[in-house]
């Protein structure tokens, strides 16, 4: 048995590696190396040569002998020095196979799948966009200074005592955020400093000089030239809207969108993994198909090879006429070429699925080969259960009932942008002065001063866009409900038509059974007639032919069956779970 490591390293080896840039040709090669795969050994033909022969022999009742539904025979993987020494043919390119098993090609395509790839890509942008919308709601820590001069030209006349230079200089550091209510709040500490220099006319500063000296300074003291003063405050800032833009429905309107987009980026990566999912999981079982029926069909050129045997024995005794090989010769034919059709189909569908899984194609001498069995399975599936699941759990209906909430918010929005904009303002605050910073700070503590502000500031919007927001937003939300009331009743039917064709698969393989039972039997009573004179090849050949028939339909409702439940698995939102696939990133 083949370990799962070792089926993934064998992937990576023979299937992902770069090939040769010169392959060697051969001048010569035997026979045997031109055989395809499907193709039984010679010793096998020999075995069934004998059946045939003792068979003839022996008309007596014989209890059927189970034979499996593929017949089993041992593949064995080519090196990569074999088969790089082959050459390209007419026929087939494949001279081994691969086992794999589905959990192994799975887990390679969610590494590889460039579809899977660029969802988990959208969803990590979904994600940090959700991030980045609770900035607003953030609280902000901000300084500020400032510094100006506003000063009058020397040239320029000015009345006695008027402010010539002004110099202020302003340094604050601020602290707030918005409200869930659409409102904000906001402190704010900071000092400002304020100089200023006077107009002093000559005819004062004389009368200065001829008063005393000490009335002189009390003058100057009283009339500076040149003085600073310095303001420390503390203020607390509110505004809230009362109409347009209250509550949390508006204003935690982008952050509920973000959230429900990262949300609808995860379903969507999820979808596309379920998606890939599936179609591995049904080129999987198509090519286990394509398989079984080149076994099938190998199987009836070993039918057709065997009565040519018995043919060619019963003309050299005489037994029957010579043309009766022509039947023979002709059903040959048909069944070689049918054999080489389903070999390069079974190609093809592996190049198909290498390609699904995101590996490379060029090493096509290896064909992959199913090694789950190929049989069904034995769960039962009850309509109602799963269709209760599926209206919980699928991803589809899920991603439609966040586009509804999406619409939701959006026609909030749009219904409170029709209102008036009413904002309130509140603004109170401490105020501190003094000659210095010291005297001001002081002053603060001490309240010396304060300031009071309230503000009402009203808006109305009357060119009428609100309104055809307003509409279009109700539009959208009742298009999203028709889509999701038509997916839940597309959900529905193609529950009820999977749970069905599970069901019919497995009473088409019960029925495939006794089919093939039925032909066994009457290809073997067919065989003896002829032995014994009483039937032709042509008959013989339908019998054999109706007993391929079987088989082959036996292999398809195995198909169909795997099929129907990996999409009664993903209907029901348990796809993932089943093959254990998580493609959330970080996980």
């Amino acid at each position: 048995m083949m370990t799962r490591p070792f089926i993934i390293a064998a992937l990576g080896s023979l299937l992902v590696t770069t090939p040769a840039t010169a392959e060697r040709r051969r001048t010569s090669r035997d026979d045997d190396s031109r055989r395809s795969i499907g193709k039984t050994e010679r010793t096998r033909d020999d075995r069934r040569s004998r059946e045939v022969d003792e068979d003839a022999d022996d008309d007596r009742p014989r209890k059927k002998k189970e034979e499996p539904a593929r017949p089993a025979r041992q593949e064995r993987v080519a090196s990569a020095a074999e088969i790089e020494e082959e050459e390209d043919s007419d026929g087939p390119e494949a001279r081994a196979v691969l086992p794999v098993k589905l959990d192994d090609l799975i887990e390679v395509a969610v590494r590889l799948s460039p579809e899977l790839a660029r969802s988990k890509a959208d969803r990590s942008v979904a994600k940090g966009s959700a991030g980045a919308a609770r900035k607003e709601q953030s609280w902000i820590l901000g300084a500020e200074a400032s510094y100006g001069i506003n000063a009058i030209g020397r040239t320029v006349d000015v009345e006695p005592f008027q402010t010539v230079r002004e110099d202020q200089a302003k340094a604050a550091l601020t602290l707030g955020r918005r409200l869930p209510t659409g409102g904000s709040v906001g402190v704010e500490v900071g000092m400002t400093r304020v100089g200023k220099e006077i107009a002093i006319p000559q005819e004062y500063r004389d009368v200065v000089l001829n008063a005393g000296q000490q009335g002189a300074q009390q003058q100057q003291q009283d009339q500076p030239e040149y003085y600073t003063t310095h303001q420390a405050g503390a203020k607390l800032t509110l505004t809230q809207p009362l109409a347009r833009g209250f509550g949390p429905d508006v204003a935690l309107a982008a952050e509920k969108r973000a959230d429900l987009q990262l949300s609808e980026a995860t379903l969507r990566t999820q979808l596309a993994a379920e998606e890939m999912i599936f179609n591995v999981v049904a080129g999987y079982w198509e090519l286990a198909y394509l398989g079984y029926s080149v076994d099938v069909r190998n199987e009836a050129v070993v039918l057709a090879e065997a009565q040519e045997k018995v043919t060619r024995e019963q003309i050299r005794a005489g037994s029957v006429a010579p043309t009766e090989i022509n039947a023979i010769n002709f059903e040959l034919a048909t069944r070689r070429e049918s054999l080489l059709t389903a070999q390069l189909e079974f190609e093809k569908k592996s190049l198909e699925l290498r390609r699904k899984i995101g590996l490379e194609l060029s090493r096509r001498r290896v064909a992959l080969r199913p090694a789950e069995a190929f049989e069904i399975g034995a769960d039962e599936w009850d309509v109602e259960e799963v269709l209760q699941r599926s209206r919980r759990a699928n991803r589809r209906l899920l991603a439609l009932g966040i586009q509804r909430k999406l619409a939701e918010v959006d026609l909030k929005v749009a219904k409170n942008g029709m209102l008036p904009q009413v904002d309130l303002s509140l603004t109170g605050g401490l105020i501190g002065n003094g000659a210095s910073q010291d005297q001001a700070f002081s002053g603060l503590g001490s309240a010396n001063g304060f300031e009071v502000m309230a503000g009402l500031r009203v808006e109305f919007e009357i060119s009428g866009a609100a309104r055809g927001a307003r509409d279009a937003a109700a539009a959208k939300k009742a298009k999203v409900e028709v889509d999701r009331a038509d997916q839940a009743r597309i959900l529905d039917a193609e529950v009820v038509g999977a749970v069905k064709a599970v069901t019919a698969a497995r009473a088409r393989v019960g029925l495939a059974d006794k089919a093939i039972f039925v032909a066994e039997e009457a290809v073997k009573a067919e065989r003896s007639n002829f032995i014994t004179g009483r039937s032709d090849n042509f008959a013989v050949m339908q019998r054999q032919t109706q007993l391929i028939e079987a088989r082959l339909r036996r292999g398809r409702a195995v198909t169909d069956y795997h099929t129907a439940v990996a999409q009664l698995q993903q209907l029901s939102g348990v796809l993932l779970e089943q093959h254990r696939v998580d493609v959330r990133p970080g996980r």
